[in-house]
């Protein structure tokens, strides 16, 4: 999929910014502060890094990354996965699931409630000031299911009394089809204790041209891939109050409106059988309110309220001319009605310039509400989910703090409604709850060095699809499914000079009771010549690897950057079984050169060793290298023009075979 024209016009003007003081308080940062979730508190910033990776705004629209999917994919450790068949976008963090690394948004967690996921590329970085990954020795804080890991995505807030920005941009392919446009316009300001902001976003996309490479098969011909049209509308407000003594409070509306079609299996594998869907609807709408209140000089307290909603409504079609219902395997406005609605909380507590106490509380409510189609009954699921947490950090001596942590959260099963013969019959719900654990010690070893030990232990519950599906007949539900659980072994080690950054760690998780699908009896599920199976804690797993990043500026007008991680995965109980989704090894190269003033020229590129499709090992997603470059000319302070090529050498690839 080459695109040898992707044009920018982008304005960022602080309209007003020049002409008026600075007041005191006022929010000189553009990261929204409150959506953060871990404090530094008495750490060094160093320290907290060096448990996961961040990646700023300004990095974001550099590398033209529009979604969120491809914003975490500059991250090492970070790999982006396709669910295919769903044409969902999702990320392995360090051979971990997107379900198993939650997403929050200003700490507020974002999913669809029935399964756990959510589509990345459906999220625009428009309103995005920073993206925090966390690997495993993610703080306790963020709550229940970080089994390995959390991504927290923190919004903007205005700095100046009036400030905006508009961009536009489209891309075309090499045989000169028009393939996405994507339009952008935010505006906000402060005047005195008070900010608001907003954004609306639009990216409206034709599909795409699959490479020459491609050889056709019975349901993609090739050229413009079939049914892969897509389009988005977010728009997004954020008003705030900073009182005094440190008090803030402020409330997010989201709303996103969106569409997708799902390109058909384009592979060779025996078996696999083309889906024909559509996503006529694909919604989301959020409010949350999040506020910091100052309890005195040694104390702070940071709380949010949030509810959350996906509307999606599904067609699956006889065949590609997507116009009938009629074949077994067809069926029409599947509805999906979720939401999650719930609050947490956290007090910080500075005991001394040596200790700091933290403790945090957790409590939502997912729920998930589907029709299969006109006029049928709907069915009803929801889960109460708890967590209490605390961790404290000890600054033993000066440069070496320790933080032990520690997290006790439950899964409350509500209801589970099993539809029979158009009837509503409910399933037994049942209560899991487990136990995490975690302790770092972080060390200064001289002015620019810092190293990071620690050890943990992380749970995820399983989601309501995970225990009551049926998998449209080709699986057997199992409500008493028990938590998963990972152990974190980490060391982490930074070096940063004058003109270069070093980091690099080594890690292994082990990973007990993982979910896994067993074969049983074909006469219990109801789908045609299914592979039945019933999902059970069975899975000893364990993932294991090396990350090393260096950036190095070696002049005034050039900047690189160099990523390598490396990841070894093993079914320990059953070699045969392969673990799917993520490359074992993964490498980035970042080069960016001003000649003059104005003109900055970028080239990244990416490589990924191939990766299992199917735990059986009959399909696979080959290894891919991929070349962008970006050619970028500020015409005036707040004038940027850019032209720019994707997958210059014209690869074909996938991150799931058979989905290029």
């Amino acid at each position: 999929m080459r695109v040898i024209g992707c044009i920018a016009a982008m304005f960022a003007v602080p309209l007003c910014g020049l002409a008026t003081a600075q007041a005191p308080d006022r929010g000189d940062s553009p990261v929204f502060a409150l959506g953060r979730v871990e404090v530094v508190g008495a750490r060094e910033p160093d320290a907290a890094a060096l448990t996961g990776e961040t990646v700023q705004s300004d990095t974001l629209r550099a590398l033209h990354r529009n979604d969120l999917a491809e914003a975490l994919d500059l991250l090492p450790g970070v790999t982006l996965q396709n669910i295919g068949q769903r044409r969902e976008r999702l990320v392995s963090v360090r051979g971990f699931s997107s379900r198993q690394v939650p997403l929050f948004i200003d700490g507020v967690p974002v999913y669809v409630p029935y399964d756990g996921n959510v589509d990345l590329a459906r999220f625009g970085t428009g309103y995005v000031s920073e993206i925090t990954v966390r690997k495993g020795l993610a703080s306790v804080l963020y709550g229940a299911n970080t089994m390995g890991g959390a991504i927290n995505v923190v919004s903007r807030r205005p700095r100046e009394p009036v400030e905006g920005r508009v961009s536009a941009s489209s891309e075309i392919s090499d045989n000169g089809h028009l393939m996405e446009r994507r339009a952008l316009a935010s505006a906000g300001g402060r005047r005195g204790a008070w900010y608001a902001h907003a954004t609306a976003a639009l990216a409206d996309a034709d599909g795409y041209d699959l490479p020459g490479a491609f050889h056709p098969t019975e349901a993609e011909d090739g050229g413009r891939r079939n049914n892969a049209a897509s389009r988005d509308t977010v728009v997004s407000a954020k008003l705030g109050y900073t009182g005094g003594s440190g008090d803030e409070y402020a409330l997010t509306v989201y709303s996103q409106d969106g569409r997708k079609r799902v390109p058909p299996y384009a592979g060779s594998a025996p078996g696999v059988r083309a889906r024909f869907w559509r996503w006529p609807d694909w919604d989301k709408r959020s409010v949350y309110f999040t506020a910091r209140n100052q309890a005195g000089p040694a104390a702070t307290i940071r709380w949010r309220l949030f509810y959350d909603s996906f509307d999606n409504v599904l067609n699956s079609y006889d065949d590609d001319t997507y116009a009938s219902f009629e074949r077994p395997y067809a069926f029409r406005d599947s509805v999906y009605d979720d939401y999650t609605v719930g609050g947490n909380g956290d007090v910080e507590w500075r005991w001394s310039g040596f200790h700091v106490t933290r403790a945090a509380l957790h409590a939502k409510q997912d729920v998930h509400r589907e029709t299969d189609g006109p006029g049928a009954p709907e069915a009803r699921f929801e889960d109460r989910t708890y967590a209490v947490a605390v961790e404290h950090e000890w600054q033993v001596l000066d440069g070496l703090a320790i933080t032990p942590g520690y997290a006790r959260t439950i899964q409350e099963g509500r209801r589970a409604d099993h539809l029979v013969d158009g009837e509503i019959v409910p399933f037994e719900v049942d209560t899991a709850e487990a136990d995490n654990a975690q302790i770092t010690a972080s060390w200064a070893l001289a002015d620019r060095q810092r190293l990071l030990a620690g050890i943990s232990r992380k749970t995820r519950f399983p989601t309501l699809k995970d225990r009551f599906s049926f998998r449209l007949g080709s699986a057997i539900p199992n409500p008493r499914l028990q938590p998963e659980t990972a152990r974190h072994y980490e060391i982490a080690w930074r070096l940063t000079t004058v003109d270069w950054a070093l980091r690099a760690a080594v890690f292994q998780s082990e990973i007990d009771d993982a979910i896994e699908n067993v074969v049983v009896d074909a006469d219990r599920c109801s789908a045609p010549n299914p592979d039945c199976f019933q999902q059970r804690n069975i899975g000893a797993q364990r993932n294991r690897g090396a990350e090393l990043t260096l950036a190095w500026q070696p002049s005034r007008d050039l900047f690189l950057r160099a990523q390598a991680s490396v990841l070894d995965r093993d079914n320990r109980d059953n070699p045969d079984i392969r673990l799917t989704g993520a490359p074992e090894r993964t490498f980035r190269l970042r080069a960016d050169w001003s000649p003059v003033t104005a003109v900055t020229l970028r080239a990244d590129i990416r490589h990924e060793s191939a990766r299992y499709s199917a735990p059986d090992g009959s399909r696979r997603a080959g290894a891919f290298t991929l070349v962008n470059t970006f050619l970028s000319w500020r015409a005036t302070p707040a004038l940027e023009l850019g032209l720019g090529a994707r997958n210059l050498t014209d690869t074909l690839y996938a991150y799931e075979e058979g989905f290029y």
